[in-house]
Parts: C-alpha cells; sequence; structure tokens
C-alpha cells in the first residue's frame, strides 16, 4: 500500500515471525540475547544477559539475565501461541533459579496463560514479577522491518509505579528526583528519541538505552550527581576488558564529547562506570534556575554519550562475549 495524501504509510504486521527468525534456539534467542535493549526498553528494566540455554533440571532456559540490582531474570521464548508445557517450564526455570523476574515471550499470549501471569503477579510478594509479552514484526511499505514486544502483562506494582498518583507514598526528596527525570526525559524525546523515555522508579536513579555492556543512568548519590554509562555483561573480566579497552581511548572520547570523564574500574567489582559529574548540584536545596540549568545539563551530557560511544561500546561487548568458551547450542527442552 502506497503513502495517503498527506504521504503516511501504513504500519503492517508479518504474519509470521518465523519469516524474520526461522528457529526460535537457533535464531531468535541468540538475536534477543544481542539486543537485549529491545526487552528492556519494553518492560522498563535494564537487563544484563549471563547466559544462553541455561540447563535447569532436563530443560534449558533459554536467557538467564540480572537486573541492576543483580537479581535473577529468566526469559523465556516460543515463537508460538502460548502453551501449558512453555508456561511449566518458566515456573521450574524461576523456581530452580530462584528468579526475581520472570518472562515469557510468545507470537500470542492466551487468555488461560494471561490470567495463569496475573495470578501470580497478585498471589506473590513485591520480590516476584512476572511479565507476559506478544512478539511482532513491523514493516511501513518496503521499509526495514522492525520487532515490537507488546507488554500485555506486567506487575501490579510495576503499574502503579509508573502511574504514582498518592504523594503519601513517597518521599518529598524521591518526588522531587522522579520529577527531575521525568523533565529530563521530556527534554530528550523532544530532541532524541533514539534514546526511549523510561518509567521512572521511586529510587536515586534512573536508567535507560541498555545494552550488551551495561546501561546508561541518572543518578543521585554520596559522590554527586552524575549521568554514567553503568558497564555490566553479566562477567567480571568481559566487563573489565570493555572498559579497558574504552578507557586507552579515553583522551579522543573526551575530546569528541567535549567534556571530561571520570573513569572507574571499581576494582573488584564486577561492573564498572565512566561518569560525568555535575559539581555541587543539590536538588533539594537547588532554586528554579538551577534546576533548570541541571535538567538541560543531564539531557545534553546524556544525549552526547548515547551518540558517541554507544555504538563503540555494543562492538567492544559483542568482540569480548566472542571470546568467551563457545556455548552448546543443542537445545534440550525446546524445539
Amino acid at each position: 500500500m502506497g503513502p495517503d495524501a498527506l504521504g503516511l504509510g501504513r504500519l503492517e504486521r508479518l504474519n509470521n515471525p518465523r519469516d524474520v527468525w526461522e528457529h526460535e534456539a537457533i535464531n531468535f534467542t541468540p538475536w534477543l540475547a544481542a539486543n537485549i535493549d529491545v526487552l528492556s526498553d519494553a518492560i522498563g528494566l535494564p537487563l544484563t544477559v549471563v547466559g544462553q540455554e541455561v540447563l535447569v533440571g532436563d530443560f534449558r532456559l533459554d536467557i538467564h539475565a540480572t537486573d541492576p540490582d543483580g537479581k535473577t531474570v529468566i526469559i523465556e521464548n516460543q515463537l508460538e501461541s502460548s502453551d501449558h508445557s512453555h508456561l511449566g517450564q518458566l515456573l521450574v526455570y524461576a523456581s530452580g533459579l530462584e528468579a526475581s523476574t520472570a518472562i515469557w515471550i510468545t507470537t500470542r499470549l492466551r487468555d488461560e496463560h494471561r490470567s495463569a501471569l496475573t495470578w501470580l503477579n497478585e498471589r506473590t510478594d513485591s520480590d516476584v514479577r512476572a511479565f507476559g509479552i506478544e512478539l511482532s514484526v513491523v514493516h511501513i511499505g518496503n521499509s526495514l522491518k522492525a520487532p515490537v514486544l507488546d507488554v500485555v502483562v506486567e506487575p501490579n506494582d510495576w503499574a502503579k509505579a509508573a502511574k504514582e498518583t498518592s504523594k503519601a507514598a513517597v518521599s518529598p526528596k524521591n518526588q522531587q528526583r522522579m520529577a527531575f527525570f521525568e523533565d529530563v526525559f521530556e527534554i530528550i524525546a523532544a530532541t532524541y528519541p533514539a534514546i526511549r523515555t523510561p518509567k521512572t522508579q521511586v529510587t536515586s536513579w534512573c536508567s535507560f538505552a541498555a545494552g550488551p555492556f551495561g546501561y546508561y543512568c541518572l543518578s543521585f548519590s554520596k559522590q554527586g550527581y552524575r549521568v554514567e554509562i553503568y558497564l555490566d555483561t553479566g562477567d567480571k573480566d568481559s566487563t573489565k576488558q570493555v572498559f579497558d579497552q574504552l578507557a586507552a581511548e579515553r583522551e579522543r572520547l573526551q575530546r569528541e564529547l567535549g567534556f571530561d570523564l571520570i573513569w572507574d574500574r571499581l576494582g573488584n567489582n564486577r561492573g564498572s562506570r565512566v561518569a560525568t559529574y555535575l559539581d555541587g548540584f543539590d536538588l533539594e536545596t537547588a532554586d528554579d534556575s538551577t534546576r533548570q540549568k541541571a535538567i538541560h545539563w543531564s539531557a545534553d551530557r546524556a544525549v552526547r554519550l548515547h551518540q558517541h560511544l554507544d555504538g563503540q561500546l555494543r562492538g567492544i561487548a559483542k568482540a569480548a562475549k566472542e571470546e568467551e568458551q563457545p556455548m552448546d547450542q543443542s537445545t534440550g527442552g525446546h524445539e
């Protein structure tokens, strides 16, 4: 179908995602692991891939990941309509790995399975979350195809956190921080749509634009307010390799960015940090003029970091991962 009178095309969905990913374990799972930021953006939770096709009993979990707190996230993929078998596997993986978050990706989540995930979210405590996601592929005319992950089931507290209206439940300090983060991403959304607006949570930080190397973050801490790239590939050695390779080019990178960076390898920690600090900024005591300057500073630094470093970080992280031992590609309990 051609463009209409205003030059607008029509978004079309492919009938079968297998036209793009022929095999779930061989094609889709490796693609998702390499592009985990697509899933992170969809659910509003930065994810770091730890492994693929991980043995849990007699079955193999598609993707084992972690969240920013280091808690286990399991991801079960299904390139067809949901079935009881995959629901059972999801529960086996969740219990076997003591997962904090369980994610089921399917081309259609049947009503009975949607109800099962909703029931899990309602009956478990706040430390356990279940997501149901429907996968599709879209395009406009002859344009490139693009994946779409529609979240059809999410934890109850997730929606509440995104739409919090009861100020009594949030401290004044966190109210200020959430409002500040929202103002920063309002500017970014208008000027640099490559960074998707994250769901703000009641925390001292707000992460965005995750990738196989880790994620970007706005953070209030004892060291001061910063915009950073937190490196965490899920493996200490490869994370340090990414940091060292990036740090080796620090002079060129800082010259291109137009500002200096603080390079923190974080010693024996699994992660590493590359950050830019706004010296002397205190959100609680800042007047409106100072706050507005900090908002624009944050948006500018976040955009520049993403523009100049994102592609390079993905390439370095991919090379570091390829140097690790090749994984057993047998599919176990999958197709």
